[in-house]
């Protein structure tokens, strides 16, 4: 199953990594002066490792339009190491952690001949799934090249001098985002400009991440709310010790006992019932879609394969496939560093973000409900048409029985109301143990199962 896993996730990420980028980042997201259009980020993926020992920020840059206009700007503490990542981490985080909702099973007769005494035979389902200072006032902490991007640090406590020295250097803060500006100096925060190397191409572009010393479980949302639009919709994964929640924003999880399967169209209310949660908190609100212990040998093992088969795709190798695999460790390194694996959590939160819910930035808490909160659903409500056992052709014996031996009899009990309860086939007669076990090894033998779908679709 291992190896299934880690084949599909390569030939996903392999066709990921030719798709075209659309708009998404973290920090604000500044449209280049010689840009006369607006850009707006319709989406967010973060990934948030957490530990005593040091915090770290993997933000998925991705942007439409053009490469000359992007420019990315975070608030940070003191000084931050910039290093980069890879669309694959986050494309393998979202299949390992994607809800699935699986519909009801219908049990059917497998038909067969089959000789001896009673046992339940198995059954027969359908399932589907849904540079320098400006006038002395701001210091520039460093400055260097990672990959693609031209990064500097940047000190200032005057708003004024600092909005000028990213104004003149290619990062057109408007009037409305100067506010948000001032507003994290004048609480401290350091500065992260980032933008790409002149020449570079969207094609160049990678996931980055930040990292600063010590535990910061907080989320710069101000910052998010710079180029956004009404609503944005974020995804985010807390890697830590033990589950997190939020703390001063609202969070919810999915019933499962309110998902009803639609047989018709091969869905579930799934995203229904997200969005009632969103609206409720008048999109301030997570959703808490999964929530248990992770293993990191697991990612390293599908990223591997993937740096091994395809490294030019692997999004860390150059465009000579040379270095992905020490690409690889030194970002999985970091992604783990201080946090034991045998305490080791995954938490997936996604949120569709009014721009109110971006007024304050996100402070996050171990939760105190340590359960596991899952992923896989099963459908137990259901409403269309489910589909139909296929026609069971008796074999001979004895009169309308399936036995081949004294008329013992194959009894169908089809459940048509898609419930994966209640027994699916039954065979009578008196042949005892012997009879039964020989029933149960032919069965085995037989009994072919066969699934509507040859996987579950994720729901999102």
């Amino acid at each position: 199953m291992r190896s299934a896993k880690s084949l599909f996730l390569t030939v996903a990420m392999a066709v990921a990594a030719l798709e075209a980028r659309d708009a998404a980042a973290c920090g604000g997201c500044f449209v280049g002066i010689s840009e006369s259009q607006s850009t707006q980020i319709t989406g967010e993926k973060m990934l948030l490792s957490l530990s005593q020992q040091q915090t770290t920020l993997y933000d998925e840059i991705t942007y439409s339009g053009s490469p000359s206009s992007f420019a990315w700007v975070l608030p940070i503490h003191g000084t931050a190491t910039v290093g980069l990542s890879s669309d694959a981490l986050f494309q393998n985080l979202d299949v390992d952690t994607a809800v699935v909702i699986d519909s009801p099973q219908i049990t059917c007769n497998p038909g067969g001949c089959f000789n001896g005494g009673a046992a339940a035979a198995p059954s027969d389902s359908f399932s589907s799934g849904a540079g320098g200072s400006a006038g002395g006032t701001v210091t520039v902490l460093s400055q260097e090249t990672v990959g693609p991007y031209e990064t500097v640090q940047l000190q200032s406590t005057d708003a004024t001098a600092l909005t000028d020295w990213l104004t003149s250097n290619g990062y057109n803060i408007t009037a409305s985002d100067a506010p948000v500006v001032a507003a994290y100096v004048s609480e401290g925060f350091n500065f992260l400009a980032l933008k790409l190397v002149p020449g570079e191409g969207v094609s160049a572009m990678r996931p980055v991440r930040v990292t600063t010393t010590g535990a910061t479980p907080t989320l710069p949302l101000r910052m998010v709310a710079v180029g956004t639009g009404v609503l944005t919709p974020v995804t985010l994964w807390v890697l830590a010790e033990g589950r997190y929640d939020t703390v001063n924003l609202p969070s919810f999880q999915i019933d499962a006992s309110q998902i009803v399967w639609d047989w018709d169209t091969q869905e579930s209310n799934y995203a229904t019932l997200k969005q009632a949660g969103f609206t409720k908190t008048n999109n301030t609100g997570w959703v808490v879609e999964d929530a248990e212990p992770f293993s990191m040998y697991e990612l390293q093992s599908q990223l591997s394969n993937l740096v091994a088969t395809n490294p030019t795709n692997s999004g860390y190798a150059d465009a000579m496939g040379n270095g992905g695999a020490e690409a690889l460790a030194d970002d999985m390194a970091v992604l783990f560093a201080g946090i034991p694996d045998s305490s080791m959590w995954i938490t997936r939160f996604e949120g569709d973000l009014s721009r109110a819910a971006l007024g304050a930035d996100l402070e996050i808490a171990a939760a105190s409900d340590q359960s596991v909160v899952q992923r896989i659903l099963q459908a137990t409500q259901t409403t269309g048409t489910p589909p139909t056992c296929p026609p069971v052709t008796p074999c001979g014996g004895g009169a309308g029985g399936f036995g081949t031996t004294g008329g013992n009899g194959l009894g169908f009990m089809g459940n048509t109301s898609g419930s994966s309860s209640g027994a699916g086939c039954a065979v009578t007669g008196s042949g005892g143990d012997d009879a039964l076990f020989g029933s149960a090894a032919l069965l085995a033998a037989f009994v072919l199962v066969r699934r509507r779908a040859s996987q579950r679709p994720r729901v999102r």
